[in-house]
């Protein structure tokens, strides 16, 4: 009797150790999914002859002389550095689509890489400019969340600006009163680190495995 009730104890512990187990390990696929889809960052900016401008208004961005416009990338670490160009794309920031698509990279010279709907940055939040003097003008800078998505279910969080450069004293009057101004424009995106709820699960199933030893140690 007293072999069978420490079986059946042992039998229960393995259950309750395995739910948590299956639990994490859900918790940790999606988090290496998000880690190991990219890393690094990059530098992006305007490129081609005539180089593509951008229409800044409080709704949208509209670059041309085509959409998408061409940038090429600088700087590349990590993931990143097998990619030289991205397609930048129009985007509708009042209200943000979440999951817009905002750049689609690609490696120059071979354009036809850049559409395919691959390795692209999708945005998740478009925050309103800051206004800065800058060298005679004004430089308006917008931060925003999103993430990489290679195209095969990895996606990685990430956060980036984008900085409008005009000569138009007049631009911040001109998006806060809903008209355009138009601009170059340059900017940064780089990957973030897992949510920390990636890790919950660990820390249940260090609950559950504690308590276990706990468990053999009164049974002795």
């Amino acid at each position: 009797m007293i072999n069978f009730k420490s079986t059946l104890l042992n039998a229960t512990l393995a259950v309750t150790v395995a739910i948590p187990l299956a639990t994490a390990g859900l918790f940790t696929s999606a988090g290496s999914a998000q880690a190991v889809a990219f890393n690094g960052g990059f530098n992006y900016s305007a490129y081609g002859i005539p180089q593509p401008t951008v229409t800044v208004s409080k709704t949208s961005l509209k670059f041309a002389p085509t959409s998408p416009a061409l940038a090429s990338l600088a700087l590349q670490t990590g993931s990143f550095t097998a990619f030289n160009a991205a397609n930048i794309f129009d985007v509708t920031t009042n209200p943000l689509t979440l999951g817009s698509l905002f750049l689609d990279l690609g490696v120059y010279p071979n354009l036809a890489t850049l559409t395919d709907g691959l390795n692209t940055f999708k945005l998740i939040s478009f925050n309103t400019p800051t206004f800065t003097p800058q060298n005679g003008g004004i430089n308006a800078r917008v931060n925003y969340l999103g993430f990489f998505d290679d195209g095969f279910g990895n996606k990685t969080n990430a956060k980036g600006y984008i900085d409008f450069t005009t000569q138009d004293l007049n631009a911040q009057v001109k998006y806060n009163t809903n008209k355009t101004f138009d601009a170059t424009f340059m900017g940064l995106a780089v990957t973030t680190v897992p949510e920390p709820a990636a890790l919950l699960g660990l820390g249940a199933v260090g609950a559950v495995m504690a308590m276990s030893r706990r468990r053999k140690s009164f049974a002795q």
